[in-house]
């Protein structure tokens, strides 16, 4: 077998020659069984109306004597294509068809048991029947037809045009959505994402087509979520290494007065680094059978540490814990606790990011059996229930212009939700616009 030159596409194979060949090849096969399977597979119950129009002859001619007999039989025997002798009772020749030479047997023994019960015997190529007296008996030998090509040769070409005609539509019925596919492929992985097949057909191609369609747009979604993060990666950290120049400049000229401004520069790197952290830890932890390092981490102690963080994180931001609040005290929760309080720091940071500065964040703990809820709720913008069926997709954002107001660049969510489901927990959202958002993140305590 050659191998295909790479770059060039193999020769193209028209559909419709293959579709012709094998239905014409079919169409062949089926003729050739209804005619010939019959001509050699029959058995000899074929033979009956032959049979019925020798016992029809027989009877006629067993009721005439004389000039009588031999006017019927000459009246009908043309009628019978065959070879045909007819025998008396004791066995004796009476008449044989003049193209009958010679004469056929008489009946045997065993035809004549047969024939005290039945009018006549069939056997391949024999027929003996009886009179209803018993008085006659005739002995029939059928021609067997020749082979009809009168009829055949022009049934098989008609058969071929109708075949030829009905491949020819249904291969450009087949081919056309398939030829709209291919294209719509290769503008696709030409690189406009927005080729689309729009096959409208109810059954498997069209089956095809709409699952290229959802492909190509969830492929489209993919690259545009890459090129946004992209943009906003370069944006995040744009602003902190503009400081951290600022400063090391400042501090080449002067480096009493850059004091200050060097102290920020900590900061500046540690938001660089946890923007690196979260891109990072989201790849990790994308899959269904994530490892992660479990130990015995208290319930108070998550949520003290993620208290402190908050309020260092966004000073002046109040964050409330509910009076009645029971965070189950020391008890035990077998968990990542870096990558548990990371779940709850982003939840933290996006409820103060989507809330006014003047407006508190409440935290609370539900013990609920076997697990325990993390709620933390806003008085925000809230979320429409289209941004709530998107909002835990990776990179993206609700908003792009509100998005560079508030920063990130859309891990968030995406990154608590996949936390939580390594725990063996979930992250779920309630909202609506302009009433805040409430986000429950729950695992398992043990």
């Amino acid at each position: 077998m050659s191998a295909v030159p790479a770059g060039k596409p193999p020769r193209r194979r028209r559909l419709v020659y293959r579709v012709y060949g094998f239905v014409a090849v079919l169409a062949i096969a089926i003729m050739a069984a209804l005619i010939f399977l019959p001509r050699y597979t029959r058995t000899p119950r074929y033979l009956e109306p032959h049979a019925a129009l020798v016992q029809y002859l027989i009877e006629r001619v067993s009721l005439r004597s004389g000039a009588d007999r031999d006017t019927v039989i000459a009246r009908i025997e043309p009628r019978i294509r065959g070879k045909l002798s007819l025998y008396d009772a004791g066995g004796q020749l009476l008449h044989t068809k003049p193209s009958t030479e010679p004469p056929l047997d008489p009946p045997t023994e065993a035809e004549r048991r047969t024939l005290r019960g039945d009018k006549w015997t069939l056997d391949l190529d024999r027929i003996v029947v009886r009179s209803d007296d018993s008085s006659m008996f005739a002995v029939y030998w059928p021609d067997r037809g020749g082979f009809p090509w009168s009829y055949v040769i022009p049934l098989g070409a008609a058969i071929l045009v109708l075949v030829g005609v009905a491949s020819v539509w249904f291969s450009r019925r087949l081919v056309r959505p398939l030829d709209q596919l291919a294209a719509a492929a290769r503008r696709f992985g030409a690189g406009d994402i927005a080729a689309r097949a729009d096959l409208t057909r109810a059954d498997e191609v069209g089956d095809v087509g709409r699952a290229f369609d959802e492909m190509a747009a969830r492929t489209a979604a993919v690259l545009h979520a890459q090129r946004q993060l992209m943009g906003d990666v370069s944006h995040e950290l744009r602003t902190p290494l503009a400081r951290i120049r600022v400063a090391l400049e400042l501090a080449a000229e002067d480096p009493i007065a850059a004091t200050d401004v060097l102290a920020d520069v900590g900061a500046d790197l540690d938001e660089i680094d946890q923007l690196i952290n979260d891109i990072l830890t989201t790849s990790r932890l994308d899959g269904e059978h994530v490892k992660i390092d479990r130990e015995a981490t208290s319930v108070s102690e998550l949520v003290d540490r993620a208290t402190r963080r908050f309020t260092t994180r966004h000073p002046g931001r109040k964050l409330e814990r509910p009076a009645d609040d029971a965070p189950g005290g020391d008890r035990p929760i077998r968990c990542d606790p870096v990558l548990l309080r990371r779940a709850l720091d982003n939840l933290l940071d996006n409820a103060a990011k989507y809330s006014e500065a003047g407006t508190p964040v409440t935290l609370a703990v539900q013990p609920n059996g076997a697990s325990i809820a993390f709620e933390i709720v806003d008085r925000g913008i809230g979320m429409s229930p289209v941004e709530l069926d998107r909002a835990f997709t990776p990179f993206w954002r609700a908003d792009g212009s509100r998005a560079r107001k508030t920063g990130g660049v859309g891990l968030g969510l995406a990154l608590a939700r996949r936390i939580a489901r390594a725990h063996g927990g979930d992250v779920t959202l309630a909202s609506h616009p302009g009433q805040g958002t409430t986000a429950r993140l729950e695992v398992p305590l043990a």
